[in-house]
Order: C-alpha cells, then structure tokens, then sequence
C-alpha cells in the first residue's frame, strides 16, 4: 500500500507538472509567428482549394475541419488534440501493462511530455503533430483491443494508420514496425486480427479518396513533387539517405548490438545487468542535463528493452509492443528532409514511453527516480522557453505590440510591428508576390498577400516556371527582400529576372527593398 501510495503521488506530480507547463503556453498562444514554418503550414490551410504544392504531405487536407483563421484558437485546438491522444495512449498502455501508476495518472506524463516536445516553438497543427496524433489513435485503439478483445476496434486502428499513409507520404513506412508486430503476435494465434487491421487501411483510403481529396488532386500533388526535385535537385538526394541510415546504424544499433552481443556471450546475469542499467543510467541523464545525445538515449533505451525481453514473466506481446514504441520514430522521422538525430526529438513521446514501461514493470520506486529526476529537471527549466530567441527567432515576452491578424488580437514584437507597418502600403492584399527567403513568409501571411505557390527556396528556375504554369510572367509580380534576407545572386535577382527591368520601381521602406512592375495597383 505504502508503495502505491508513491507511485500515484508521482502521477499527482504529472498532472501538476502538465498544467504548469500547459498554462505557460496556452497564455502565450496570441503571441508571436514562426516567421516561415508556421506561416508556411497557415497558407497551406488558408488557400486548400487552390493550393500547389511541392510537400509528399496532406496533413493541411486532414485536419482542415479542426482550421480557424483565429491563430490563438487553432494553436489550442492544436495541443488539445496532442494532449487527448497521447493521453489516450498512456492511459490505454499503463491499463495493459497494469502499471503502478493508474492510468488517468500515467495519462498525464504523456501531455507533460508533448509540452516539453515542443517547447513552445511551433505550435500550429503540421505533419509532425499529425503523425503523432493518428499514431497515437491507432496504437490506442489496438491496445484497447488488447485489453477488452473487441475485434471491431481493430478497424479502427487501422483506419487512423491508413490515414496517416496520406499525413506524410515518406512517413508511410511507420506501418511496417506494426505490421510486423501483428505478424509476430497474431498470425499463427488467429490471422483475423490483421485482416480486420488491413480492411481498417483499406477503408481509410477508400475515405481519404471520397470525403478529403480527389484521386486526381493527388496524382496532381505527385506530378508537382516529381517536378520540382528536378529543379531541386539538393532535396532528398540519395546520398542523404545513405548518411541517414549510416548515422541509425552506426551510431545506434551498431553500439548496441556489440553491447548486447558482450552480454549473451558472457552470458551475464540478471542482477549485474541491472547495476550496468543503472549506473550506465546515472550518466546518460547527466549527460543528457547538459547536451542532449539522442543516439546515446537510444543505445540506452536498447538495453532497457533487452532487459525487458529477457524477463520470463512478461508476455511475447508486451515485450514486442514495447519495442514498437521504440521503432516509431524512425518510421515517423524517415523522409522529413532532416537526420535522424534532428527529427527524432519530435517524436520522444514514444521512447520515453517504452523506458516508462521497463522501469515501472521491473523496477521498485528507488529505480524510477533515476527517470523521475531527468522529468523534474526539464519541467523546472521549461519556462525558460518564454525568454529564449532560438530557432524560432522571436521572443515571447517581447511580444507586447497588439496588431489584428485575420480581424483577431494577436501579438507581435515592436520590430515585427514596424515591419508591417512598413509593408502595408505596398503588399496588404497583394495577390502576386516572390520572396527572396521563406523568413520572410510571416509578412505575406500577415498581409494577406500570396505568392505564385508556397516555396521554401528561391529557386530562379522553378519559380519561373510555375509563373509560367498560372499564366502569367516575372513582370507581372512585386518581388521583396530585406536587409537580413536578400535575393541570392545564383538564384533570382529581380531586375535581372524579369523581362523589362526598366518599367519596374524600386522602392526602400524600413529593412525591405520592394520591385513594384508597372502594372502595380494599392489594394
């Protein structure tokens, strides 16, 4: 009794933890832009109809019902979605695994960990927030079958990971780490459960087909990703997959398999290996204090797994649903244009969810302190998000200059609020615009300007070519640059892009330097 009694106020602590972190950012949500992701997922959602895009992903097609043009709202809706699935798949995992912690508890270690996920820095609803919303659906719905055997669920299941083959196409490959866990666990015990996990799928894409996107759209989504990596030809090379896998490989289960290899060959016992996980632990969450190894975090979690596997009382699928939650982020982050060890982090709800499920099921309480005190350190540091500049290039307390955005109160910083006052004049509902940086998208977004079609890169011929594609011709668009973004020599240079430089009108307002064509009207 006395050791319940901790293990549930750790979960009190959880739900502490995740209101704290919650309230920080959810009174910070009318505050400030990504000035080129989040602006660049607004316009996806913004112009769905007429939207040309270059991304293997839908996720602005998916979720569009859950849209509002009132950004503090759609952030909400954004984390509220977050927040209820990953507590659904804690809640459903600490039932199944019969955790010490209950499971309305252990629900809220998942929140807490999606606000730590994000820290703050991008908070409107993208891809990556879609893959983590429809897996944790499905993995929710098929442990619940798990748990109550209820094959009807298994549709379901496989329906929220059909639609995720849509969410990020290069993501798809998530379904195969599930699928061999139903093969492993199911396929001589009764093949119906995967038959009734694929008809979900297939289902799935019969919607997507009927109720979301058009056939055709789609195969035109596919023409358009195909053209433009022959004018990109830097985006996905082969080369970056083979540095990809070599970094998993060599820096993961390389390592690990060399570990695990020493441990079956000397055929070390039970006992010294838990001494191995814990002072082995004591350093990774010290090091980890200090700079975040991703690899290191993931040979660590290898060896948690192994010692989970090699414990005779713990069920064949239990073992092998944990290692799943550990695969998922490589499915998840495969094909999102990064390495590993930078995608990764987004999906973290899954691996630390698999070392939850190793301490709390063989381990006393003295042992999950070691995980307790790498949680309460980064809930203690979290609010430090709301001083800190970094990759997303705004501060949130500075954002004290209310201005509307899209008729709503939102809050910008007194730099951002000059710019746009700078800018008005000249590109408030400007319907033809080329910018020289995708940092500077924020402003179009906020003017309600748009560009031939949303690009993250500049690049001279791909822009001339989709200006052609709508009809129309350089000399027909505004073109903008700032100071601390300027058009790049090898890519367009305006007076030299366009057909008949002289009938174009320089113009400097602020940090910006605006080309204005001759056929320019003030909307």
């Amino acid at each position: 009794m006395e050791k319940i009694k901790y293990w549930n106020l750790t979960g009190i602590l959880f739900i502490i933890a995740s209101l704290v972190m919650g309230y920080l950012v959810y009174s910070n949500f009318n505050k400030g832009l990504v000035m080129n992701d989040e602006a660049y997922y607004l316009f996806h959602f913004r112009d769905i109809k007429n939207v040309l895009t270059v991304d293997a992903t839908n996720y602005f097609r998916i979720f569009k019902v859950f849209y509002t043009d009132n950004i503090y709202h759609f952030r909400i809706i954004t984390f509220l979605l977050l927040n209820s699935s990953s507590f659904l798949l804690f809640y459903s995992i600490s039932k199944y695994y019969n955790l010490k912690i209950h499971p309305v508890l252990f629900g809220f270690l998942g929140t807490s960990i999606n606000f730590l996920t994000w820290h703050g820095t991008i908070v409107l609803l993208n891809q990556y927030h879609g893959n983590t919303i429809l897996t944790n659906l499905s993995l929710s719905i098929l442990v619940f079958f798990m748990i109550y055997h209820k094959k009807w669920l298994l549709v379901f299941s496989g329906f929220f990971m059909g639609i995720l083959l849509f969410n990020g196409i290069p993501h798809s490959i998530t379904v195969i780490p599930v699928g061999l866990f139903l093969l492993v666990n199911f396929w001589k015990k009764d093949k119906s459960v995967i038959f009734l996990f694929i008809a979900g799928i297939i289902a799935a894409i019969f919607f997507y087909f009927t109720f979301i996107e058009d056939l055709s759209v789609f195969i035109k989504q596919l023409e358009y990703i195909k053209i433009y990596k022959e004018f990109h030809t830097k985006q996905h090379p082969k080369r970056f997959y083979i540095i990809w896998m070599a970094q998993v490989i060599g820096f993961i289960f390389v390592p690990l398999a060399l570990l695990l290899f020493f441990l079956i060959r000397k055929k070390i016992q039970k006992e010294s290996i838990d001494k191995l996980l814990l002072y082995s632990g004591i350093v990774v969450v010290f090091i980890t204090v200090f700079y975040f190894n991703l690899f290191l975090i993931y040979v660590y979690t290898g060896l948690l797994l192994y010692r989970f596997y090699i414990s005779e009382p713990i069920s064949l699928e239990k073992k092998t649903l944990c290692i799943l939650l550990a695969l998922l982020p490589f499915g998840l982050a495969f094909g999102s244009g990064f390495y590993f060890y930078v995608r990764g982090p987004m999906y973290q709800i899954y691996y630390f969810l698999a070392i939850n499920i190793v301490i709390i099921s063989l381990y006393n309480y003295r042992g999950y302190l070691l995980y307790l005190s790498f949680f309460i350190y980064s809930v203690a540091f979290y609010p430090l998000f709301l001083y800190d500049k970094g990759w997303k290039d705004f501060v949130y307390v500075e954002q004290t200059s209310k201005i509307k955005l899209n008729g709503h109160d939102f809050y910008v910083d007194k730099e951002r609020k000059k710019d746009l006052d700078d800018l008005r004049p000249y590109l408030q509902d400007q319907p033809n615009v080329i910018y020289s940086s995708n940092h500077l998208m924020g402003y179009l977004y906020m003017l309600n300007a748009r560009p031939p079609i949303y690009y993250y890169f500049a690049l001279k011929d791909y822009v001339k070519f989709i200006i052609k594609k709508v009809g129309k011709t350089p000399d027909d668009f505004i073109y903008i640059e700032s100071n601390d973004y300027p058009f790049l020599e090898r890519e367009i240079v305006p007076l030299k892009f366009v057909d008949h430089p002289e009938k174009f009108k320089v113009v400097k307002t602020g940090r910006f330097t605006l080309y204005l064509p001759s056929n320019y009207q003030k909307k």
